[in-house]
């Protein structure tokens, strides 16, 4: 679940936690006094310690990742918090981050996530984060499996491309030298619209093998999409991503994606939150 996603489940929770409490307060003491008031009492605490710190966090979150520092992570602990808000878990992951800058570090987060998509959150997924230098105890996952140069693992990105048993059909008559400075190209082009581009949803159409794989086993595919900005009429446009294998059942025909899109040429697009 993408973090305005976890937001909104939050706030449900908070709400509905709210307008139950504040029932059977007004209930409880209308029925015994006393009684009742010791049970709002108790209410009121457990309740600001429980919701009100998925809100503060969640506050944190959104504000790292509007004015965070981005870097590369790894998730090398993943832990179950014993909290669910409307029967979605909240999880603790533990982060290696590795910043453009200075030396690794660790840092925690927690996250309320979808029962569905638990085995995205696993030990050893690579992931890109954004943290405060100034405070690094937490970080914000703005993306799951990938790094910030492109790759879905290791620091070469898309160095190192290989073709499968036939030549790309997307690149036809590339020597693998030329692939790899073409794909070098596009993650330079990706990294740019994530810097610079706008959010919006999009529905994949078809997601094509290039028979190209990074990294090992990692696939680079061509999409076709319908692209949904808010306020805005939907369009078709295409894009390469480079899908890692933890999370090629993502990015099939049908589902629902998060992309960033240049406002200046809309037909500029790159995959963004899953």
């Amino acid at each position: 679940m993408r973090p305005k996603g976890q937001a909104i489940v939050a706030n449900i929770g908070i709400i509905i936690g709210l307008l139950g409490g504040l029932i059977g307060m007004a209930v409880g003491i209308a029925a015994a006094p006393i009684p009742g008031t010791i049970f709002s009492l108790f209410f009121i605490i457990v309740f600001g310690w429980v919701f009100g710190g998925l809100y503060l966090r969640g506050r944190k979150q959104k504000s790292l990742l509007a004015n965070g520092t981005r870097a590369n992570g790894k998730i090398v602990e993943m832990y179950d918090t014993g909290v669910t808000v409307n029967n979605q878990p909240q999880v603790g992951l533990k982060i290696e981050v590795t910043p453009l800058a200075g030396p690794p570090f660790t840092s925690e987060i927690k996250l309320v996530i979808s029962r569905l998509q638990t085995a995205y959150y696993q030990v050893g997924a690579q992931c890109v984060v954004r943290y405060d230098p100034n405070d690094k105890k937490t970080v914000a996952i703005e993306s799951l499996g990938g790094t910030l140069d492109g790759g879905s693992g290791g620091s070469s990105g898309f160095d190192g491309g290989t073709l499968g048993k036939q030549e790309s059909p997307y690149f036809p008559g590339k020597t693998p030298e030329q692939i790899d400075a073409i794909l070098a190209d596009i993650a330079k082009e990706e990294n740019r619209i994530r810097d610079t581009g706008v959010e919006a949803k999009a529905v994949i159409k078809t997601s094509n093998w290039t028979n190209i794989y990074v990294n090992g086993q990692n696939e680079f595919r061509h999409f076709d999409l319908m692209v949904m900005p808010n306020d805005q009429p939907a369009y078709e446009a295409e894009c390469f991503g480079l899908i890692s294998e933890m999370a090629s059942l993502k990015y099939t025909a049908g589902k629902e994606i998060w992309v960033k899109y240049d406002p200046s040429d809309k037909k500029k697009v790159t995959l963004y939150h899953s």
